[in-house]
C-alpha cells in the first residue's frame, strides 16, 4: 500500500466513521477509550494472524481494515484536541482495602 493510498483509505474510513457516529466525545479520556477501543481491536488482528492464521479474520485485509480505523480515530482524538475539557473527575475511596505504605504517595 502506498502513502496516497492509505490516506485515501483513511479518509473513506473517517467520512464513514463521521457519517455514522457524527459526534465525538468532549473529554480526552473518552475520546483516548474510543481510539484504544480501535487499538485493541488492531492488536488482536495482529495476533490472530500471527498465531491463529487459520481463523477467518486473520487476514492482511483485516489487519489493513483495523489500522485504518484506527489512524481515523487518531485523527479524530487530533482534531479536538483544542475541544476537550481537561479536568480531574471526583474520585472514590475504596473501602477494605489496605491503607497506603507511608511515602507510598
Amino acid at each position: 500500500m502506498t502513502l496516497d493510498q492509505a490516506f485515501t483509505a483513511i479518509r473513506a474510513e473517517l467520512a464513514r466513521a463521521t457519517q455514522k457516529f457524527p459526534h465525538w466525545p468532549d473529554d480526552p479520556m473518552h475520546a483516548l477509550a474510543v481510539l484504544g477501543e480501535e487499538f485493541g481491536e488492531l492488536t488482536r488482528a495482529i495476533l490472530q494472524r500471527s498465531y491463529e492464521p487459520d481463523q477467518p479474520e486473520a487476514t492482511l485485509a483485516h489487519i489493513r481494515h483495523e489500522a485504518t480505523q484506527t489512524a481515523a480515530s487518531a485523527i479524530r482524538l487530533l482534531m479536538s484536541v483544542e475541544h476537550y475539557r481537561y479536568a480531574p473527575v471526583p474520585n472514590h475511596p475504596q473501602p477494605g482495602l489496605p491503607p497506603p505504605a507511608p511515602g507510598s504517595d
